[in-house]
């Protein structure tokens, strides 16, 4: 996860002319339950949990994030949406689990349970902790801005990632020939070096592209709150 260097502090209103007009804070969505997929497009054993998720992310309520992984690209298809910055995140997943090695496909629900497949009955059980650490996601021009009621051994990480689903047609490797679907994929994700209890990070807006704030439980890995932005 990259760490990102965070500007503290209060934002002053952009000027224009002689006057100052403050920007109305753009509000995130909270979702109930967080669904992570960890696969790749040269996993033959990954296009079904690729399909299910998809699913899910037609509910509102829950928010899905795929994450392409590297450690299959020596089958001989690199994965086109994969990043060694996911493949490490799976693997402090694995540390904090204590699982003895990680695979795909990977689902992990709530940053507490993880299993190759799961059923809409598990994955409904699986909801966020309802007390929450108060978490405010808010844009104000090109800054994203955190809060939250605590400070104390949470980590928050901010994830990149594009709405919907992508095709991607595979031209080697164990889905030769192969049309996948991908839903909700990953593009970047960044860890804030979290200081008091608010934390603002620069982030231009781009077209077609949404941010989830993600607060972990730093031994656990367990998610404590989350929400989304457009």
């Amino acid at each position: 996860m990259k760490n990102l260097l965070i500007t503290f502090g209060t934002l002053l209103a952009a000027s224009i002319a002689p006057s100052v007009v403050a920007m109305e804070p753009v509000k995130a969505e909270k979702p109930t339950h967080v669904v992570e997929l960890f696969t790749s497009q040269g996993c033959s054993s990954c296009p079904p949990a690729n399909r299910f998720v998809t699913k899910l992310a037609d509910d509102p309520s829950m928010l899905v994030l795929t994450y392409g992984v590297t450690y299959w690209d020596y089958l001989g298809w690199t994965d086109t949406f994969g990043d060694p910055e996911f493949t490490k995140r799976q693997r402090e997943y694995r540390d904090a689990f204590g699982a003895p090695n990680i695979y795909t496909p990977q689902i992990v629900l709530g940053g507490v349970d993880h299993s190759s497949r799961y059923s809409k009955k598990d994955v409904a059980a699986a909801t966020l902790p309802d007390t929450g650490v108060g978490l405010s996601f808010t844009r104000s021009g090109d800054m994203l801005m955190v809060e939250t009621n605590t400070a104390n051994d949470i980590i928050i990480d901010i994830v990149s990632f594009v709405p919907g689903a992508q095709s991607v047609d595979i031209k080697r490797g164990e889905n030769r020939g192969r049309n996948l679907k991908l839903t909700n994929v990953v593009t970047d994700i960044q860890t804030l070096k979290w200081e008091n209890q608010s934390a603002s990070l620069l982030m231009p807006e781009a077209e077609g592209m949404q941010y989830a704030a993600l607060v972990h439980d730093r031994k656990t890995a367990k998610i404590l709150d989350a929400a989304v932005l457009d």
